[in-house]
């Protein structure tokens, strides 16, 4: 009996793995922290200890890929809209450093899998930022 689910499938398929993955995290935030727009939010709201931050990004990967578990997102939402120096305004200079690193790093196919929950994960994050910013 197969139990992967289609986005399972879709990951590994794509020649998806955590070294990889974990590369193009690394990559990722070190564009983020020299970037004129998103360098200042995010030292703000992480300060200097970076590995943690890290450590939780990449559990999050994991399991948005299915290709690991543990990553626990009941506190995802709350904490990116309680910050208020986070806003929707950032999400498409934050999707085009995505966008550049999966790019970089990937296969096409594998750098599509993280661009499309990256996406996902940029316009539900909008919506709350969008609501936060109307109340």
């Amino acid at each position: 009996m197969n139990t992967s689910t289609p986005f399972e499938h879709r990951a590994a398929a794509s020649g998806l793995t955590e070294p990889l993955l974990r590369q193009v995290i690394l990559s990722f935030y070190e564009k983020v922290r020299r970037d004129a727009v998103l360098g200042p939010v995010f030292a703000e709201a992480i300060g200097d200890d970076w590995n943690p931050h890290i450590e939780r990004i990449m559990l999050f990967w994991l399991t948005a890929t299915r290709l690991g578990r543990g990553y626990d997102g009941r506190n995802f939402m709350p904490v990116h809209v309680r910050n208020r120096s986070i806003r929707a305004d950032q999400l498409p200079r934050w999707l085009a450093l995505f966008r550049e690193t999966a790019a970089e790093q990937c296969a096409p196919q594998a750098a599509s899998v993280l661009i499309d929950i990256a996406e996902r994960m940029a316009e539900t994050l909008e919506i709350s930022l969008g609501r936060r910013d109307t109340n």
